[in-house]
């Protein structure tokens, strides 16, 4: 008989419970049921009044407009809750109140009593809701529970590994190839550092031969430019055979300022150990066969250069320095003439 009389007696006091909520003048309604710390809640409050707090026409009985969560008594309850959501409903003479907040401690949330007026003129900002009649909301207060006392695990999570964003799997993944290339070539460097360092030499000399061929080239193509701008043959011939006395210096590391056209083969014998190839021979011949021209025409009483009409439609200065940029051309495309030291 005790076991249905207990049941029984605890259905009688919630049907009382829920009857004399249904006949009060106001009404709160919260949900959920069990609320834990950082759970969404909302309360509706339902009451009635015939003041007009939302200043509607007779004409719409029905209305909403949302209220300002920055409200002044909201944000002094920062630490106990934030509401994120505040609206207001009309219905005839029937209000509902909609709040929605996160509560952030344990215990009793209880939201202070504050003006429904005051809240309205701070979120319509409007002198007619300022001058409606005051209406105090008092809220009764909710219980916000522990999840500690709900699931008894007062223990911290065991550690985790970290998480990996998508899609950075396989950057990860290039990364460690590139890194682990890296490392191979340094440690080949290691391993190899005199042949690397004749390799980067090697390299730094070939750029340095280029670079003279160019800038040689280049000269003779701005004093091809310029030859209408200067007067005499002997001038021109001192500028073609300085251009190229500079581009032997500077590809040999000898210096060729002074050295006479007969003594030039010897010096090339000797550059290029002893011998003198094909290809070699070539280039020394049309070197030597250039500067008699030139020093003939520079040292010589009646020495001029040819003009187009007599030197098959095309000038002899033309052709000096056409020859010139051959010559530089068939030494750089030959590497057996090496320094002395070398």
């Amino acid at each position: 008989m005790k076991r249905f009389f207990a049941p029984a007696l605890s259905f009688f006091l919630f049907f009382l419970t829920v009857t004399s909520s249904l006949f009060a003048e106001n009404l709160q309604i919260v949900m959920p049921r069990l609320i834990y710390i950082g759970d969404t809640v909302e309360i509706h409050y339902i009451f009635h009044s015939d003041a007009n707090f939302i200043g509607e026409s007779e004409s719409s009985p029905v209305a909403q407009i949302p209220l300002r969560t920055d409200y002044s008594l909201f944000a002094a309850q920062e630490e106990d809750f934030t509401v994120t959501q505040a609206s207001i409903e009309k219905h005839n003479s029937e209000y509902t109140l909609n709040l929605r907040l996160i509560p952030w401690k344990t215990g009793f949330c209880q939201i202070p009593p504050f003006s429904l007026s005051s809240l309205l003129a701070f979120s319509q900002n409007e002198d007619s809701v300022k001058n409606a009649p005051a209406f105090v909301i008092n809220l009764s207060p909710i219980e916000v529970k522990s999840l500690v006392q709900k699931t008894g695990n007062r223990s911290f999570l065991p550690q985790a590994n970290p998480l990996v964003l998508p899609g950075t799997t396989a950057l990860l993944v290039i990364f460690g190839i590139f890194a682990i290339i890296i490392f191979a070539v340094l440690l080949y460097i290691l391993l190899h550092l005199p042949k690397v360092v004749r390799l980067i030499e090697n390299f730094s000399y070939l750029y340095s031969l280029k670079k003279n061929s160019r800038k040689s080239i280049k000269k003779l193509l701005a004093l091809q430019k310029e030859s209408p701008k200067i007067s005499s043959d002997k001038d021109f011939s001192e500028k073609v055979q300085h251009i190229l006395r500079d581009f032997l210096k500077r590809r040999f590391g000898r210096d060729f300022s002074s050295i006479t056209t007969k003594a030039l083969y010897p010096i090339f014998l000797d550059l290029s150990g002893g011998e003198l190839g094909e290809h070699q021979g070539n280039a020394v011949e049309g070197v030597i066969s250039l500067f008699s021209r030139l020093d003939f025409v520079r040292f010589s009483e009646n020495g001029n250069l040819l003009p187009a009409s007599e030197n098959g439609g095309k000038s002899e200065r033309e052709s000096l320095c056409e020859n010139a940029i051959r010559i530089i051309e068939e030494f750089d495309d030959d590497s057996d003439f090496e320094e002395e030291e070398a």
